[in-house]
């Protein structure tokens, strides 16, 4: 009966053959060499503690994986469009592209299989490229400042929303690409402070997204200057009476 135990004993300490052992190699040298032991002599060296001291010359675990290449099945922000292929760090290709089924591994099969795919959408709507959206979702987020001269007469031009864009790190490489609405604002006119108004701007001559500006007198005189309102947290007052409700609409998203 005894002996029966015992081997059950054993049965039940076996491992399980799905359980799998993570092995890797690192290779160390000692900061401090040993001395050699002497030809024809019986007497091994002393180990001292300061043979004990290792470098670590190579750690697979600390090593940096190199990127893996994916064709993306479809448009994914940010990193590139349907049927391209590219490369990102296998971590997220695997956790963003290809368990979600947004790109597959780019096999030498694949490669050829994409090349020779006549179903493709040619005419499908995708962006300009492949940060356009991000631009756009970044974009309508913002408020400009538009800050405008409280003694010398003006008429708000495409390039006043250039340079206060600039002035807010985003750079418009040409006037044409913004859009002022049809009725002029001309100034200085105090009713109109701290009022809004919607610009368009084109992004790569395709996607138009429409942006909230704030007027602003500013004066060179230190004491006629007016203050700054966080005209940003208060609901926008239009200039034009024909933007109020998009002014409202454009609000409620950032607040999204």
């Amino acid at each position: 009966m005894d002996g029966m135990l015992r081997n059950f004993s054993k049965l039940l300490s076996v491992r399980s053959p799905i359980q799998q052992f993570h092995r890797s190699l690192v290779i160390l040298k000692r900061r401090h060499q040993v001395q050699l032991q002497k030809k024809n002599s019986k007497q091994k060296p002393i180990l001292k503690g300061r043979h004990f001291i290792y470098d670590v010359v190579e750690n697979p675990e600390l090593k940096k994986k190199e990127k893996m290449e994916v064709i993306l099945t479809q448009y994914v922000e940010g990193i590139g469009h349907e049927g391209e292929k590219v490369s990102v760090r296998p971590a997220y290709a695997y956790e963003h592209l290809i368990l979600p089924k947004l790109a597959v591994y780019a096999s030498p099969e694949m490669v050829e299989s994409m090349k020779n795919d006549n179903t493709q959408k040619i005419n499908k709507e995708t962006p300009s490229s492949i940060t356009a959206l991000q631009t756009l979702n970044y974009l309508k987020k913002m408020v400009i400042s538009v800050s405008m001269n409280k003694d010398n007469p003006w008429t708000i031009e495409p390039w006043h929303i250039r340079v206060s864009l600039r002035k807010m790190n985003v750079h418009v490489l040409n006037d044409d690409s913004i859009k002022l609405p049809d009725q002029p604002i001309s100034g200085p006119d105090l009713t109109l402070e701290g009022k809004s108004f919607v610009v368009f701007i084109t992004i790569n001559k395709k996607e138009k997204v429409p942006v909230e500006c704030n007027l602003h007198h500013w004066s060179t005189k230190f004491a006629d200057r007016l203050p700054y309102t966080e005209f940003f947290r208060r609901d926008p007052v239009s200039i034009l009476p024909e933007q109020t409700d998009l002014l409202m609409s454009i609000r409620e998203k950032k607040n999204i």
